[in-house]
């Protein structure tokens, strides 16, 4: 959306706080309706179409009622207004929009008289304002949306819509216009998804990063904005494509001549030592998680310039040394002395080939979710090496280079362990927390199996130098990069089995949370209190380095 002239948005909730009861409202209208002794449409209408429905199924007492109830309404409407307010950061994005020339359109259900004074109030930005009042239909209906772009003059693909209500996406999808879903704590994210919404955001401000105006900080592209790209461009399902790009998916599965194969990229960027220990590890744990065996690489070696042959050949010795413990064939690639670096950067293409007997199971509620050695693991080797310093104030020597060595022991390598768990149990998925920590790599879980969660958090397991360094430096391991440990899906009745497994074949393993339905998202209990999971946008070990 580099070339985006225009925005479309709702009212009541995306630009300003939604103040009105309009459950209330209805209620008010109906009790005022039996006066009349007229018949009454199903309650879970919508307020207009409701009205709509009184005046259509009861004649021309229906259409005097009509205008009574529109009364009661805008009568209810200048009230609320009188509390209404912008949204925290509603009016400071619409003025950087208007400095770029972007034309700003607003799409409402309310009344005019209403939103006219809001906006005077408070000097909201508009170039085209269409309420219910200057339409023959409103939103959902299309004519709504075709109508605003009409007299701002720009087409369907050179505008988007941001709304708080699924209606909002609904119209947007139907007029061929780019859609977004504002989450509110009333309606999920699941709803705007059912309605086809190209993103769902949680803050008005992040659609500052979908026309280009702002740029993303260091780590993984959020999820919200890495899935739509995934679901434009990629490969989707089809006879040949068994598992493709998406969320929470560790990597593809296609098939060539009636053979699985899988199919995994990752780089390593955020750390230079060991970089060929990490690129091989992170690859195989990607490919082991998904019920695969790995066979083949590829890599893609960037090193600044400068960069000694010594230090280049020990990066090879390393990717070598991993391959060949795994029994994979390093194949070839390509290795290149880049100007535009500071540090190596290394890119895995990693192939692998199906276990034996792997049958994945669709995930469904009361399924146990499990966590498999230790969170933190990858994070606290990290810290140790680029905080050292500061560190060294904290703890001995010894300790710290224990903690550096973490990546080899307990070590971030998971493959032994997923494929037992595979081999003995009916796995219905398993998933490698990287980049985001285990908070990150439950709510993809969530997402790719389109179901909820509820979690007990003290049954986590974390690697214990990662719970003290984060302490520290003033962060949540929930958060931490936590290559070294899987989070999966088993049912209730194979529970204890593998408990029992785990603890026979000295395997960290905890039941960590069950599945729960897909609308009630990611939540935890604690002293009886039910919160949502913490969520983080972005790595904690990037704000910490």
């Amino acid at each position: 959306m580099k070339n985006m002239k225009g925005t479309i948005f709702d009212f009541d909730g995306t630009l300003v706080t939604l103040s009105i009861d309009f459950k209330k409202i209805k209620e008010k209208i109906l009790r005022e309706a039996e006066k009349y002794g007229l018949k009454m449409p199903a309650f879970n209408l919508p307020i207009l179409e409701f009205l709509e429905k009184i005046k259509k199924i009861n004649g021309k007492k229906g259409r005097d009622f009509y205008i009574i109830g529109h009364k009661i309404l805008r009568e209810e409407e200048l009230r609320a207004s009188k509390h209404t307010k912008p949204q925290k950061g509603a009016l400071d994005v619409l003025k950087r929009l208007k400095g770029k020339g972007i034309k700003i359109g607003i799409i409402t259900r309310n009344c005019r008289e209403v939103v006219e004074d809001v906006i005077r109030r408070f000097d909201i930005p508009c170039d085209v304002l269409l309420t219910r009042d200057d339409v023959n239909k409103v939103k959902p209906d299309v004519s709504h949306i075709k109508e605003c772009l009409k007299l701002i003059g720009l087409k369907a693909d050179d505008v988007i819509l941001v709304g708080d209500h699924p209606f909002d996406v609904r119209a947007g999808k139907r007029a061929g216009i780019l859609s977004i879903g504002l989450k509110s704590a009333s309606i999920p994210e699941d709803d705007f998804v059912k309605e086809g919404a190209d993103f769902v955001i949680e803050d008005i401000g992040e659609i500052e990063y979908i026309i280009g105006e702002k740029g993303f900080k260091a780590g993984k592209l959020p999820n919200r904005f890495l899935r739509y790209l995934l679901e434009k461009y990629t490969a989707g399902k089809d006879r040949d494509v068994i598992s493709s790009s998406g969320v929470g998916i560790d990597c593809a599965i296609f098939k060539v001549k009636d053979r699985a194969i899988f199919a995994k990229t990752d780089p390593i960027t955020l750390t230079s030592k060991d970089i060929g220990f990490y690129l091989v590890n992170i690859n195989v744990n990607d490919i082991a998680v998904m019920g695969g065996i790995p066979s083949y690489l590829l890599t893609v070696l960037l090193f600044p310039e400068g960069t000694t042959f010594t230090d280049i050949e020990y990066v090879f010795s390393q990717i070598g040394s991993e391959c060949k413990r795994f029994g994979i064939k390093w194949v070839g690639g390509h290795t290149e002395m880049s100007g535009g670096i500071a540090s190596p950067v290394a890119v895995g293409l990693m192939i692998g080939q199906k276990l034996k007997g792997l049958q994945k199971k669709k995930a469904k509620k009361g399924d146990r979710v499990f966590l498999v050695k230790e969170a933190g693991i990858e994070g606290a080797s990290v810290i140790a090496r680029e905080k050292y310093p500061e560190l060294r104030k904290h703890f001995s020597e010894r300790y710290l280079q224990k903690v550096k060595n973490a990546a080899i022991s307990p070590g971030i390598s998971i493959f032994k362990e997923a494929k037992i768990l595979w081999e003995n149990f009916n796995i219905k998925y398993m998933h490698d927390p990287t980049e985001g920590g285990i908070s990150t790599a439950l709510y993809e879980m969530a997402e790719a199996n389109n179901i909820g969660l509820l979690l007990y958090p003290e049954k986590m397991r974390f690697y214990p130098p990662a719970v003290k360094f984060c302490k520290i430096f003033g962060l949540n391991p929930l958060g931490l990069i936590s290559s070294g440990c899987i989070v999966g899906i088993i049912s209730k009745k194979e529970e204890k089995k593998l408990l029992d497994f785990c603890r026979r074949n000295r395997i960290k393993a905890e039941i960590i949370g069950c599945v729960v339905d897909a609308k009630t998202g990611v939540w935890y209990v604690e002293n009886g209190i039910k919160s949502e999971f913490p969520r983080f946008t972005r790595d904690e070990i990037n704000r910490l380095l």
